[in-house]
């Protein structure tokens, strides 16, 4: 049992450094954390869409930050590691975050789901689902719930594992909605798609050609036969023209 309430309250701590650190770091554009504990500290790799907004000038918000982890929930030599997202938009709690703020802004729920949809399928997504839940239309109106899709989505099974989840929630005066956004990343592959590659044909040896040799022997001596037949009528030509010569010298 000492091991098992010792796991308990890893999680519990966990928990709750990561809803600290993203009330903190929302606007840096957070993404998620990574806690990994050494012998000589505890490294916290934050991940975020703009990592000067957490450091801060010279610093002194990351040195803040550490503090606060160490004095609240008592971390061992605290070491907060900022990282940034290459791709912000195959992110699903960035883009979540980003809907939540333009739902609070007053946005149209229909124009921001389809812009924050068009977003993340020209990243090369392979598929992409928004899902909004709660008083959506306004005050006085039931809570419902309304999904915006594209490309392709897996909804049960261990493929799940696989498809990339963030959720947050939008505080309007009507009440608050809730957010979610799941990813198919372009390099996933499920393990029900199955690629069908053509043989390719053997290539057969070509036959040799035996008759165009002979043709071209022929030719060849038609050739030499047409010449020694015009060589044969230059020759008589001559021998007659001498003869003609002949007579008339002697007369």
């Amino acid at each position: 049992m000492a091991m098992e309430k010792h796991f308990i309250q890893e999680g519990v701590i966990r928990s709750e450094i990561e809803n600290y650190l993203k009330e903190e770091v929302s606007r840096a554009g957070y993404s998620g954390i990574n806690i990994q504990k050494t012998p000589l500290a505890t490294r916290i790799i934050l991940y975020v869409e703009n990592p000067p907004l957490v450091i801060g000038k010279k610093g002194r918000r990351i040195k803040g930050l550490t503090e606060h982890l160490k004095n609240l929930y008592n971390v061992e030599n605290p070491v907060v590691d900022v990282q940034k997202i290459e791709k912000p938009t195959l992110d699903p709690n960035i883009i979540a975050r980003r809907i939540a703020l333009a739902l609070e802004r007053g946005m149209h729920r229909r124009r921001v789901a389809y812009k924050a949809l068009r977003a993340v399928m020209e990243s090369r997504a392979r598929g992409v689902e928004i899902v909004l839940s709660g008083k959506i239309v306004g005050k006085g109106g039931r809570s419902r719930v309304e999904k915006y899709s594209e490309g392709y989505m897996k909804k049960a099974g261990d493929s799940l594992k696989l498809v990339q989840m963030g959720s947050t929630q939008a505080y309007l005066k009507a009440g608050v909605i809730g957010v979610t956004v799941k990813i198919v990343l372009p390099e996933t592959k499920f393990p029900d798609q199955i690629s069908v590659i053509e043989a390719s044909k053997p290539q057969e040896p070509e036959p040799e050609d035996v008759k165009p040799e002979k043709k071209s022997k022929k030719k060849t001596a038609k050739k030499t036969k047409k010449k020694s037949e015009t060589k044969k009528k230059a020759e008589a030509e001559e021998k007659d023209e001498s003869a003609s010569e002949k007579p008339l010298q002697e007369t």
